[in-house]
């Protein structure tokens, strides 16, 4: 299973207004959570995650993930940021792309792997930049697509 797999263009947010990894986190899970209890669920495993250590990957991305009791399937999304945000990267490169990932509670070594290969695919250089360039949901998927396909190449 590849990020590719997961995502969904109307899980792509663009030009959000970073105040907070909390209000990030919530934007996060308001996204991939199919009602209250999922909502919650997803924000308080992103938290937890994040407790243990920063999910910045360096070179403006981060992947904030985490593991989510009563989800049943990995879910993502991907929120472009309207301006650089100080996510205390791991290079000091402030983030304008993340990637947001829950997965179930119980995971599977598919889910690491899943992992890998995303932080793998989003480290790259020549996709961050088109990334960036991209004007709405659709340039940015493609760019993503088109990424993926030079990687895996």
């Amino acid at each position: 299973m590849k990020i590719i797999d997961i995502l969904e263009e109307n899980k792509i947010l663009m030009n959000y207004h970073f105040i907070s990894k909390k209000r990030l986190f919530e934007t996060i899970a308001e996204i991939l959570g199919g009602n209250p209890q999922e909502v919650n669920s997803i924000y308080h495993g992103l938290v937890e995650r994040e407790k243990l250590g920063n999910t910045s990957l360096g070179n403006g991305v981060a992947v904030p993930h985490g593991k989510c009791e009563g989800i049943e399937e990995i879910k993502a999304c991907v929120i472009k940021l309207s301006q650089g945000a100080d996510y205390e990267s791991i290079d000091d490169v402030a983030v304008n792309v993340v990637i947001g990932i829950a997965f179930p509670e119980k995971t599977h070594v598919s889910h690491r792997t899943l992992m890998k290969d995303t932080a793998h695919l989003f480290r790259q250089h020549r996709l961050y930049k088109k990334m960036m360039l991209a004007e709405n949901r659709e340039q940015f998927m493609a760019e993503i697509m088109n990424g993926f396909q030079l990687c895996n190449s």
